[in-house]
């Protein structure tokens, strides 16, 4: 019943019952990553799908320079690098663990056939694969806009909402602090702008409020003005 419990706490499988996602979960094998592993390579086959349980994974590539271009962040509850899987291709960027991180994957062959079998596991899937696709079409529709401003604080909104922790100020209000130690080019790749600007805004918001970055991540320090800057534009 743990591997069912774990695929419960997904929201792919969130309503599906217990009883329905037995099938499914003896496939399902739990693997850990240390902070800095590496889960695959951009290149490799994409044979399995991949669920985080616990922690957070980069999805990036690695550029002629070696240098890296930071993709997307993914953290608990969040499938990663499923396309891949689903189109049977391989791998078009790598993934490495943000912190210790623990996942479930599935073979896809096993993935499809139980799915197959199984009514209420197909439409879960489905609804979970609408959903994706709003996502993915809400972050079109973010990249597009033209203040860089507004890109980041819907960003930070999108981070605080799903791995923020609440925590007391010097002044005894409450805050929002996102443990996702970034660099300001991952913020840039992130939002789509030049680093020169993620560093300007930044170093802005440092001063003024709504985000002060700290050595391990990041303080929401005004969470209404964070709202403002991304819905006044």
């Amino acid at each position: 019943m743990e591997k069912v419990d774990k695929l419960r706490e997904i929201p792919m499988f969130e309503a599906v019952p217990p009883t329905t996602l037995e099938p499914l979960a003896q496939y399902f094998v739990a693997r850990t990553f240390e902070r800095g592993d590496l889960l695959w390579k951009e290149g490799t086959p994409a044979h399995n799908f991949t669920f985080i349980t616990h922690g957070k994974i980069k999805v990036l590539k690695y550029r002629n320079d070696g240098k890296e271009t930071t993709l997307g962040i993914f953290n608990d509850g969040d499938p990663v690098g499923q396309i891949a899987v689903y189109q049977r291709i391989d791998y078009p960027a790598s993934a490495i663990a943000l912190d210790d991180t623990e996942v479930l994957q599935i073979h896809r062959d096993h993935f499809f056939g139980t799915l197959k079998r199984d009514a209420d596991l197909l439409e879960a899937t489905i609804n979970s694969m609408m959903r994706r696709n709003h996502h993915l079409v809400r972050r079109i529709h973010e990249l597009a806009t033209d203040c860089a401003e507004q890109r980041l604080a819907m960003l930070f909104e999108k981070f605080s909402e799903k791995m923020g922790r609440r925590t007391k100020l010097d002044d005894g209000s409450m805050g929002i602090f996102v443990d996702l130690p970034l660099s300001r080019r991952d913020i840039a790749e992130l939002i789509n702008t030049r680093v020169e600007t993620a560093i300007r805004i930044m170093s802005r918001w440092n001063k003024e409020g709504p985000v002060k970055t700290e050595k391990t991540g990041f303080l929401i320090v005004d969470a209404a003005k964070l709202q403002e800057i991304a819905t006044e534009f």
